[in-house]
C-alpha cells in the first residue's frame, strides 16, 4: 500500500476524508484491483486490532456504506468478520470493476494524466476525480454526452448524467433530443437543457458558462436563478453573484484541431525536477534585449529537459539576472515547432510558454508558506496575501509577430494584467528551427516591490515551468516544471503541474552580487 492510499484509507477509517478525499478513493479502488485489496488487508487490520481491545472499548468498523451510520459488527465471531470482507470484496469488485464505467476515452491529443502516464484511447473511466496534466480528451458517457476536457483541468465524474469541474476547461455536447447533463462549478450548477456550452473553473476559483447551442440553466447561492441561451455567458465570482460576461467563440476549444501531414516528435511531456536552488546575477550596466543574450553572464545558467528520449528535443536553458530596478529573464527552449502561439484569452500558456513563478518580498525568506488554498482561507498567512508573489508568462504571440507578457500577482491571481507598461521582451527562433531564445526585462515595479526590490544576499522562493503547444499552437501537449523545494513533505500529495499553487514546493532563488 502506498502512502496516498494509507493516508485514505487512514482518514476513512476516521471519518475525515472530506468530497475530494472520497472521490479519490473511489477512484483508487474502482481503478486497481490491488489497491482493493490493499485497503481490504488493512481495514481488516483494523478490524483485528480493535477486536483485541474490545473490552476497552466498542468501535465502530468504518467500512463505506450508503447508509448515514456505521455497521456495528464488532461483536461478530472472527469467522463472520472474514466472512464480511470476502462479501464487501465482492461487492467492491462488482461495482467498480465494471467494464461500463462512466465515461470512453474516443479521442486524445497528447493527453497525459497528472502523473505524467499517456491517456489511452478507449479507456473506461470510473467514477472519482481525474486529473489532465496536459493535452485535450474528448470522452463519452453511457448516454452518448461528449465531453472536451482541455488540459491542465480536474474533473470529478459522479455518474453518466452528473460531473463536477474543479478546475479547467470544459465543453458539453448532448445528442440531439436529449437533455438532462449537469455540471456542478465551485460557485455555479449547470444544467442542460439541450445545447452545447462549455464552463471553466480558473485558478482564481471563478466559474464560468458560454453558451454555443440551445440553452442551459445556472444557478448559484448568490444569484436568483438563470436561463442562458446561445451566444450569452455568465461568470460566477467566488462570493456566488453570477454576472453577464462577453461572449468569445474561441474561449472555449470545440474540436480537434487538425494535425499536418507529419507527426509531431515526442511522447510523454513531463520531467522530474532536479533543480532546488538557482542563482540570479547581478546584471552589468547594460542590457540589450535582442534575443542575443550577449550581456548575460552564463555562469549561473541552468538546463533541465523533459524525459528521454525526449530530452534533446523539448529543455530549457534558463538564466535570471537583476539590478535596483530590473529583473532579467532568459530561456533558451528546445521546440520542433516554436513561436506558434495563437491561444485564446484566458489561456495564453498552452500555445508555447515559459513561467517563471517567483516571490519578490524581502521579508518572507525561503521556504515560502503561501498557498492558493489558503489565500482564500478566512484566516490567511502573510505568505498567502502578498501582492508581491508573481507569475511571469512569456510567449510569441503568432497572429501579431510580438511578444507578449502577463504578470499575475498573488496566489489568488486575480490581479491579472496583460502587457502592462514598462517591460521589454524579444524572440529569437534558433537557426535550425528546433527552438527559440527569449529575453526580458521586466521593471521591479510590475511586480510590486519597486521601493524595497531583492538584492544581493537575498534567498527567495522561485520555480520555473515551459509548455509546449500541438502544431496549431492551442492546446498545451506538455509541461516541464522545475526548481522546486527538495524536501519530500513540501510537495508530498501534489501534482507538479499546480506546484504554483503550492508555495512550500518552490525552489530557492539565490540573488547574487556582481563578479569581479
Amino acid at each position: 500500500m502506498d502512502q496516498e492510499l494509507h493516508d485514505l484509507a487512514e482518514g476513512y477509517i476516521a471519518d475525515e476524508l472530506d468530497d475530494i478525499g472520497l472521490a479519490r478513493l473511489e477512484q483508487r479502488l474502482g481503478s486497481s484491483e490491488e489497491d482493493r485489496l490493499a485497503f481490504l488487508s488493512h481495514l481488516e487490520v483494523h478490524s483485528g486490532l480493535a477486536w483485541e481491545n474490545r473490552g476497552s472499548r466498542e468501535p465502530v468498523i468504518p467500512f463505506p456504506s450508503p447508509r448515514p451510520h456505521p455497521v456495528r459488527v464488532w461483536a461478530l465471531p472472527i469467522a463472520a468478520l472474514v466472512t464480511l470482507l470476502a462479501i464487501i470484496s465482492l461487492l467492491l469488485l462488482r461495482s467498480h470493476a465494471s467494464p461500463a464505467g462512466i465515461a470512453m476515452v474516443k479521442a486524445n491529443l497528447h493527453g497525459l494524466w497528472a502523473d505524467g502516464s499517456q491517456v489511452r484511447m478507449d479507456a473506461v473511466l470510473a467514477a472519482g476525480i481525474w486529473e489532465l496534466q496536459s493535452g485535450l480528451v474528448e470522452l463519452e458517457t453511457g448516454t452518448g454526452t461528449t465531453l472536451l476536457l482541455e488540459g491542465p483541468a480536474s474533473i470529478q465524474l459522479n455518474d453518466k448524467l452528473h460531473a463536477r469541474l474543479i478546475s479547467g476547461n470544459l465543453v458539453v455536447r448532448m445528442p440531439k433530443g436529449k437533455s438532462g447533463f449537469v455540471v456542478d462549478l465551485p460557485r455555479m450548477k449547470v444544467t442542460d437543457l439541450g445545447t452545447e456550452f462549455g464552463v471553466s473553473v480558473s485558478a482564481d476559483g471563478e466559474s464560468r458558462v458560454q453558451v454555443y447551442d440551445g440553452k442551459v440553466r445556472a444557478e448559484s447561492k448568490g444569484s436568483p436563478r438563470q436561463e442562458l441561451a446561445a451566444g450569452e455567458t455568465v461568470s460566477c465570482s467566488t462570493d456566488g453573484r453570477m454576472l453577464s460576461a462577453e461572449f468569445q467563440e474561441e474561449r472555449f476549444i470545440r474540436t480537434f484541431p487538425p494535425v499536418g501531414p507529419k507527426s509531431q516528435e515526442g511522447g510523454p511531456l513531463y520531467n522530474h525536477s532536479t533543480l532546488h536552488e538557482v542563482g540570479a546575477a547581478t546584471a552589468p550596466p547594460s542590457v540589450s534585449i535582442d534575443g542575443r543574450l550577449t550581456e548575460w553572464d552564463r555562469s549561473v545558467s541552468f538546463l533541465n529537459a523533459c524525459q528521454p528520449p525526449y530530452d534533446k528535443t523539448y529543455f530549457v536553458n534558463g538564466m535570471m539576472m537583476h539590478d535596483g530596478r530590473n529583473l532579467y529573464l532568459s530561456a533558451e527552449v528546445g521546440d520542433p515547432i516554436p513561436m506558434r502561439n495563437t491561444s485564446r484569452a484566458g489561456a495564453e500558456f498552452a500555445g508555447g510558454s515559459v513561467i517563471v513563478r517567483l516571490c519578490a518580498d524581502r521579508s518572507l525568506g525561503w521556504p515560502l508558506k503561501g498557498t492558493h488554498a489558503d489565500a482564500r482561507s478566512p484566516n490567511p498567512s502573510p505568505d498567502s496575501t502578498t501582492d508581491k508573489v508573481s507569475s511571469i508568462v512569456m510567449w510569441y504571440d503568432a497572429k501579431s509577430g510580438q511578444p507578449q507578457i502577463q504578470i499575475l500577482s498573488g496566489f489568488g491571481s486575480a490581479a491579472r494584467r496583460t502587457n502592462p507598461p514598462g517591460w521589454e521582451g524579444a524572440f529569437r527562433k534558433h537557426p535550425d528551427g528546433r527552438g527559440y531564445t527569449l529575453e526580458y526585462r521586466v521593471p521591479w515595479t510590475l511586480l510590486n516591490c519597486g521601493e524595497d526590490p531583492p538584492r544581493a544576499g537575498d534567498q527567495l522562493a522561485g520555480l520555473w515551468m515551459a509548455h509546449w503547444s500541438d502544431e496549431a499552437g492551442r492546446v498545451c501537449r506538455g509541461q516541464l516544471v522545475d526548481v522546486t523545494n527538495p524536501d519530500p513533505a513540501a510537495t508530498h500529495g501534489i501534482q507538479p503541474y499546480i506546484f504554483f499553487q503550492n508555495g512550500p514546493c518552490w525552489g530557492k532563488v539565490n540573488y547574487l552580487p556582481m563578479r569581479r
